[in-house]
């Protein structure tokens, strides 16, 4: 079962909760580090058609406009929101406090948390436009979710980010975040082998 990877990206910062969350910026790195997302590849959001060589991923939106929000919390400025999906997964997107996290929806109804905001960074976050759902070919479950994740780690440098790629394993009750690959050379290519691995891999921990 040959399964390959990429994902999506986005912004946000680390300081304390009663601070007041930066100003979205562009990262003086930016010109340098990896591209955020290599191109989509070829229908790589709908069925093949015939003659086409199928790719074992599908990209879903992230994007507000994408997503219906069912729940605000308007005192805390949060809000709750469910965005697309495939093979009868959708994905539970969390915003309080300046921070973001997901919780994957499986086919029965099951909620997964991921808790990006303790797992992968309690920095201030915030999530890529999409996500690329990874599976095999010849059946088209899903088994693994890539995400882009944005943290500002850096309070002395507000328009600083640390841009993270997370791989999550899609297993029922063992559904969890299984990879945080730090920016870097290859960084794609490395989530995508980390989401190779993702059935056999240990959970993170909010220490890892």
């Amino acid at each position: 079962m040959a399964i390959a990877l990429q994902m999506g990206l986005a912004a946000c910062d680390a300081a304390p909760s009663d601070a007041q969350p930066p100003q979205a910026a562009s990262s003086p790195a930016a010109s340098t580090r990896e591209p955020l997302l290599p191109a989509p590849l070829p229908n790589a959001t709908s069925a093949p058609r015939a003659g086409d060589r199928e790719e074992p991923g599908h990209y879903t939106s992230l994007a507000p406009a994408d997503c219906k929000v069912i729940d605000t919390d308007e005192e805390a400025g949060g809000s709750t929101s469910i965005c697309p999906g495939m093979g009868g997964y959708t994905l539970r997107v969390l915003d309080g406090d300046a921070r973001m996290s997901i919780d994957v929806i499986a086919p029965d109804g099951g909620r997964h948390p991921l808790d990006l905001w303790t797992v992968a960074s309690g920095a201030f976050s915030s999530l890529g436009p999409r996500a690329e759902w990874r599976f095999a070919v010849d059946d088209r479950v899903p088994t693994a979710l890539i995400v882009r994740f944005e943290a500002y780690e850096f309070p002395e440098q507000p328009e600083r980010t640390t841009s993270y790629l997370l791989v999550a394993r899609l297993a029922g009750k063992d559904t969890c975040l299984t990879a945080r690959i730090a920016p870097g050379s290859s960084q794609n290519l490395k989530a995508r082998e980390a989401a190779d691995r993702a059935a056999g891999a240990p959970c993170l921990r909010p220490d890892a």
